[in-house]
């Protein structure tokens, strides 16, 4: 199968499975075939046509975890070695009432634009060369542990931004307190629903579940299940969504978080530029060519994937809430 690129069939097959979509069974198989078959004679190029299938099938997966960014974030996808152009509106118009034929004063608007550093975010995944050739490697499962823990990666980095850029403002931007305190929470809310017409509330399950403790609900509505199921919206509080973020364990835990439990985001609609987070990808997932141990008979693979972030905006159109419980 020379020739590999993303839209091969191959890689349409393990990206559906991957992202859990109907996939024709024979198919699958047929596909889990051929990766056994390139193990099984792993010559150079066939060796570099395994790693470019995953990076491909990761790439999608990675796409697909990252998709919530577009809800929150000043967001540009661009080719490799592009420079992403952020917008910053200096907005200075002014509307008011003069006599009648009289000259209005001039008011101007203007933008200033910046671009991102990217760096790589990485994974090096070692799989034993037997379970190659015998299927015992779950290609699927492996691209789908890639992409997670590049999603996360990629998480840690904005939240720690959003964090330092934050917790050092004051209301509507930050607050903290003792679960959710209606008092010093809905302030946030209020701001952030007025600048943008609408908001939705982001975090951690264990903290968005506190809102029940608000609310009164305890069933949710066959329309909010369902639509939970499409796009991780739990419910409303006060006219804003719920969105649960994605949060795994750490290795080996079942207490301890990849991200933190602890912060809300109340991100309101409207203009994309306007957001203060920006981020912007360079190209998409790539591989570098495996490299087999000839003492172990393991085989090592590397993807990467360019990512800049940035805090950045005179207004800061995002709140951020503390429970200080958690």
């Amino acid at each position: 199968m020379a020739g590999i690129n993303k839209e091969s069939r191959i890689v349409e097959v393990f990206s559906a499975d991957l992202t859990n979509k109907q996939v024709d069974k024979h198919e699958l198989k047929d596909a889990n075939d051929f990766i056994k078959e390139l193990a099984s004679n792993p010559s150079p190029d066939n060796m570099y046509e395994l790693s470019q299938i995953m990076s491909y099938v990761i790439n999608d997966g990675f796409q697909e975890r990252v998709a919530y960014l577009d809800n929150i974030a000043d967001v540009k996808r661009t080719g490799y070695g592009e420079k992403a152009q952020f917008q910053l509106e200096i907005d200075d118009l002014k509307a008011m009432f003069q006599a009648k034929s009289a000259t209005t004063e001039r008011s101007k608007v203007s933008n200033k634009y910046f671009s991102l550093d990217t760096e790589e975010v990485s994974i090096r995944p070692i799989v034993n060369f037997y379970d190659l050739q015998t299927g015992k490697t779950n290609l699927t499962r492996l691209a789908q542990q890639a992409a997670v823990k590049m999603d996360v990666a990629v998480a840690k980095r904005i939240q720690d931004s959003v964090y330092a850029a934050f917790s050092a403002l004051s209301t509507p931007n930050y607050a903290a307190g003792a679960g959710i305190v209606k008092s010093t929470f809905d302030p946030i809310l209020r701001a952030m629903q007025r600048a943008g017409g609408s908001a939705s509330i982001m975090g951690d399950i264990e903290a968005l579940a506190k809102f029940t403790e608000l609310t009164g609900f305890t069933d949710v509505p066959e329309a909010l299940a369902l639509e939970h199921n499409e796009n991780g919206m739990i419910g409303r509080y006060t006219g804003a969504n719920l969105v649960k973020m994605n949060n795994p364990f750490q290795p080996n835990s079942l207490t301890n978080t990849e991200l933190r439990k602890d912060l809300l985001y109340v991100i309101p609609s409207g203009d994309n530029e306007l957001r203060p987070i920006k981020v912007q990808f360079e190209g998409q997932v790539h591989a570098i060519m495996p490299d087999m141990n000839i003492n172990n008979k393991a085989v090592e693979f590397r993807f990467d994937q360019y990512v800049g972030t940035g805090v950045i905006g005179i207004r800061k159109l995002l709140g951020v809430y503390e429970d200080t419980a958690i």
